[in-house]
């Protein structure tokens, strides 16, 4: 969930070796904007596994066991600039999710809100032609779930615990995203209302101000 703003990291940068006291009391200041925001967030997490079978450890299964703890944990903010995204752009504000289970909680059914189309099964051949052995064939987009209706099943079951929110109208000017879906992080954010958004942009201008008063004044 980032703030953008034109300038801010060549601000950063320059306050850091001109003003370090002023870095540090600007970063203080993001990071005390975003922490309710974090901890609303985390509130949104469910206090168990949405689906009863999610929270019990496989010998087999690769999918992450859901963990409320781990998944509230995993929200955090940051103050330092993120890495740039395929379009160039640097985040300098930012909430992120570090857990696997709460990233899956927060974005399933964003893109595919019925569940993914289950992989099809395909003839296998050798050199005397079909064996008469099926096996799926498909790509990462499609469940291999034998059960055609489990990606249904499981956002479904997610749905009951929280709806997805969409979050684009309260970000102010900037880009729109399919990304700015969610059902803890987005939802925070959306019920937020903008106004930390707001008050971030108020404060990297406010910082500005300060840092073109105090290096002007040497």
């Amino acid at each position: 969930m980032p703030t953008e703003v034109k300038g801010a990291l060549e601000l950063r940068k320059a306050l850091k070796q001109f003003t370090p006291d002023l870095a540090k009391e600007t970063q203080k200041e993001l990071g005390n904007l975003l922490k309710p925001i974090t901890q609303k967030a985390r509130g949104f997490i469910p206090g168990a596994a949405p689906l009863s079978g999610w929270g019990k450890e496989s010998a087999t299964a690769r999918f992450p066991v859901w963990s409320s703890q781990a998944a509230k944990r995993g929200i955090g903010y940051k103050t330092t600039p993120s890495k740039p995204n395929r379009s160039g752009y640097r985040a300098l504000a930012r909430i992120v999710n570090n857990s696997a289970t709460g990233a899956i909680y927060e974005t399933a059914g964003r893109v595919h809100p019925q569940g993914r189309e289950q992989v099809p099964m395909a003839m296998t051949y050798n050199n005397q032609g079909a064996t008469g052995k099926m096996i799926r064939s498909g790509n990462k987009n499609q469940s291999n779930s034998n059960n055609p209706g489990a990606g249904k099943q499981f956002i479904d079951a997610i749905n009951k615990n929280g709806l997805i929110v969409d979050a684009n109208n309260q970000t102010g000017a900037g880009r729109r995203s399919r990304k700015m879906k969610g059902r803890a992080i987005y939802r925070a954010w959306y019920e937020d209302g903008g106004k930390t958004n707001v008050a971030i942009l108020k404060a990297i201008a406010t910082a500005k101000l300060k840092f073109d008063a105090q290096v002007s004044g040497r």
